[in-house]
């Protein structure tokens, strides 16, 4: 059996890889089979620490996935543990969705692609049909 310290290294070497959500933390320490006062403990460190923050989580997520429409954004952040409130600030903090299928769309007219194909791959990135309502004009 590990030590704690062997087993804080290596919770801290996973948090410092990669960002990382209070959820995907509580599933990789009960992984590591930590007793409740070590889990605790680690869960709080980490937290204090900065190195778990949901609502930092998803704002980078959101800025980094601006491809994206909110409904998918907002799908894949629950998914991952982010309460809603924390998805509607991230979403906030981003650009309009029919912004950003427009800009989408009008790089795909160029590349030739046809209106009901560009329609269908927004649509599969989670944008919303009211996001493409105004893009039918271009």
């Amino acid at each position: 059996m590990s030590s704690y310290g062997e087993m804080r290294e290596k919770f801290f070497s996973y948090l410092l890889k990669r960002p990382c959500t209070y959820k995907q933390a509580e599933e990789y320490l009960t992984r590591l089979k930590l007793d409740e006062r070590a889990f605790s403990a680690l869960m709080n460190e980490a937290e204090d620490t900065g190195l778990i923050d949901d609502e930092a989580y998803a704002k980078l997520f959101a800025e980094g996935h601006t491809n994206w429409g909110n409904a998918k954004i907002s799908y894949e952040l629950g998914a991952r543990g982010v309460s809603r409130e924390n998805i509607r600030t991230a979403l906030a903090e981003i650009d309009d969705e029919a912004d950003r299928a427009a800009e989408i769309t009008e790089g795909w007219l160029k590349s030739g692609i046809d209106w009901k194909k560009i329609k269908s791959r927004l649509m599969s990135r989670g944008f919303t049909e009211r996001s493409l309502h105004s893009l039918t004009e271009m």
